[in-house]
């Protein structure tokens, strides 16, 4: 496992309530890429697959898949183009960050998987809090094939019995007793601020850190550029498209 003391003690300190990031994500490319492994880069390189996913679809008409992009993304565009992904997920989009997921948990490196794992689960609780205060059909809005995604597609107690199982899950559920949509995804953003920091606390020098920083660097600068409405236009993004499931909830208009 690489060490990179120089680059690690070299990074500013950041906080979640920091009015301006320290330094931009470019430039945190910039300085770290290039001095990384090649396993630990590969690891890294998943947050820009994120972006990747993001602009695919944002426009999904003109997206060209790069010639290195996992498999996965050629797999998307063709069931796009044929419509074989309606057999699998209610939207495309879904469908997308599935396939994301699944790929991303496989990564050779725990730390990083269980933040997707934990990601893929809190998209997946919310969900299905707001499918069940609204009568819509559970099927079409969890995401992933995890024990988590199931459980949530098939059990019929009011936690779906997870309470036990994930620590977090209490915490997520109170996200949703907050009724102003950007606030609900700014604590949400501190939910995974706080993973990602409890659980790197141990990993000192290694790669670990490295994706803890990255990751809260980039919830500093989109914070620090949203307006509430684009705030509120995320959250509607991270619970899934419902809108054509059924009438719009005032909640969420």
């Amino acid at each position: 496992m690489a060490a990179y003391y120089y680059l690690i003690s070299g990074l500013p300190d950041i906080s979640f309530d920091d009015s301006k990031a320290a330094m931009s994500l470019e430039q945190f490319r910039e300085e770290v890429f290039s001095r990384l492994s090649g396993a630990d880069r590969k690891l890294m390189d998943l947050l820009q697959l994120e972006d990747t996913c993001r602009t695919l679809l944002a426009d999904k008409d003109s997206f060209v898949s790069a010639d290195d992009a996992p498999q996965f993304i050629s797999d998307f565009l063709r069931e796009l183009k044929d419509g074989s992904w309606q057999d699998k997920a209610a939207f495309a989009e879904d469908r997308l960050w599935g396939l994301f997921y699944e790929y991303a948990m496989q990564a050779d490196n725990e730390y990083v998987s269980r933040w997707y794992e934990f990601n893929l689960d809190m998209n997946n609780i919310l969900s299905a809090i707001t499918a069940r205060k609204y009568g819509l059909d559970l099927q079409k809005v969890i995401v992933g094939s995890n024990d988590t995604a199931q459980a949530l597609r098939t059990s019929g107690s009011r936690d779906w019995g997870l309470s036990q199982e994930l620590e977090y899950f209490d915490d997520v559920v109170r996200l949703t007793d907050e009724t102003d949509l950007a606030q609900r995804e700014r604590k949400a953003d501190m939910l995974r601020w706080n993973w990602l920091e409890e659980n790197s606390f141990f990993n000192f020098f290694t790669v670990e850190k490295l994706f803890s920083f990255m990751v809260r660097l980039g919830m500093v600068e989109r914070w620090t550029t949203l307006d509430k409405e684009k705030g509120q236009q995320l959250f509607r993004e991270l619970i899934g498209t419902l809108k054509d499931q059924t009438e719009v909830p005032a909640e969420f208009r």
